[in-house]
């Protein structure tokens, strides 16, 4: 089934309700410990997530709902995938760079994303087959050719919520490929990074572990802005995936060249 979205007044939702807890953001997480931190989190989304679902299923009562721990990639029906807060320490800790991630998922796949960064107040949106675009332009991949030229962008999990070895993984892999890249911008939220990477900011961008629903709608704004987002192995994301690299074609292709990792389908 196919929804005629008003992609411009959900996100202005998006916005509205994003605004609202940037507001009352806390900023005293510096005395925090780790639970009080997750704690805090939670109470967040338990404000946003009712608050956005409300508006939007009043707008598309045939669409269902999921949290993003919850995103069913084998689910058939559409429904909205929400992350009110991509970066939550950031948001915590006082610091710009989290964002608010909203996509629709239909047979397994995003059809429609919107991104929002709160400190900025920048959109980033994009349908399925119809591009993306941030709210006064249209996105586009960087058109680099080269990794040695390339602006990238990573992430590193937290120890103590991702574990050990998830973290050696991904400091791995930041040793790989900090050599083969011009510099490296670990510097926001995923879903922040990957809209970046739409609109040619970040060259390229890769990041380790199995978040696939933290990827979506990242994801599909990459993709609609000319851009490949696949595994690091070359398969596609999903529940399974071993992580994700988002670019132009060219640069992707050299940037999983670079992890070392062995590809489920040709680099050539």
């Amino acid at each position: 089934m196919t929804y005629q979205l008003d992609l411009d007044r959900c996100a202005r939702l998006l916005q509205q309700v994003t605004d609202a807890i940037a507001a009352d953001a806390p900023h005293h997480a510096r005395n925090a410990t780790v639970p009080e931190l997750i704690d805090q989190v939670h109470a967040v989304n338990a404000i946003a997530e009712p608050r956005l679902r409300a508006e939007l299923q009043a707008l598309y009562p045939a669409i269902g709902w999921r949290d993003e721990d919850s995103a069913a990639f084998d689910d058939a029906a559409p429904h909205w995938v929400y992350d009110p807060i991509d970066g939550a320490y950031h948001y915590l800790q006082g610091l710009p760079l989290w964002s608010a991630s909203l996509a629709l998922v239909a047979d397994g796949r995003a059809v429609a994303a919107i991104v929002y960064d709160p400190a900025l107040g920048e959109m980033f949106m994009a349908q399925a087959g119809e591009g993306a675009r941030s709210a006064t332009a249209p996105l586009r991949v960087s058109p680099k050719t080269e990794l040695a030229a390339a602006v990238a962008g990573t992430a590193v999990p937290p120890r103590l919520q991702a574990g050990v070895q998830a973290q050696q993984e991904a400091l791995c892999l930041l040793t790989a490929v900090a050599p083969k890249v011009f510099v490296l911008r670990p510097m926001a939220a995923t879903s922040l990074q990957l809209a970046y990477v739409a609109a040619g900011r970040l060259d390229v961008y890769w990041e380790t572990g199995n978040d696939a629903a933290d990827w979506l709608a990242g994801a599909l704004l990459v993709r609609e802005a000319g851009g490949l987002a696949t595994a690091l192995d070359g398969g596609g994301l999903g529940p399974d995936s071993r992580g994700i690299v988002a670019g132009n074609g060219e640069l992707v292709r050299q940037l999983r060249a670079a992890t070392g990792i062995p590809s489920r389908v040709s680099l050539a």
